[in-house]
């Protein structure tokens, strides 16, 4: 896979989810079997910010080369295989609900994106 088409895939999918968190918290909260108290809703928007930061410089590095785009790529990678873990590990130890593992498979599924194109870069 190219990078520019992985950076491409990971700037929406921040940026969508981003929104998502950063808008309408409680009901992405809800979606994941979590209950929405004050704490976690700023929680949850300050991460929707930060997601969405993530998609504009994923998208705006769509053209870069080199140790640039290697660089950004590593960073995205890593980002999905440490949310790997830590959310298999709160499944695991029963502090997230199940129903949270779906995205699980959506970290997995971006790592593989980013590494494909790392591959590539």
């Amino acid at each position: 896979m190219s990078p520019k088409l992985a950076l491409s895939i990971g700037a929406v999918v921040a940026v969508i989810a981003g929104l998502g968190f950063a808008v309408a918290p409680a009901q992405l909260l809800s979606g994941f079997g979590f209950g929405a108290p004050n704490e976690a809703l700023v929680v949850t928007r300050d991460i929707g910010v930060t997601l969405i930061g993530l998609g504009i410089l994923n998208w705006l590095a769509r053209a870069a080369t080199g140790p640039a785009v290697r660089a950004i790529l590593i960073g995205n990678l890593f980002i999905q295989a440490a949310e790997l873990v830590v959310n298999g590990w709160e499944i695991a130890a029963g502090m997230i609900p199940a129903q949270a593992a779906g995205g699980i498979v959506l970290h997995v599924a971006l790592g593989l994106v980013f590494l494909l194109a790392l591959r590539r870069a």
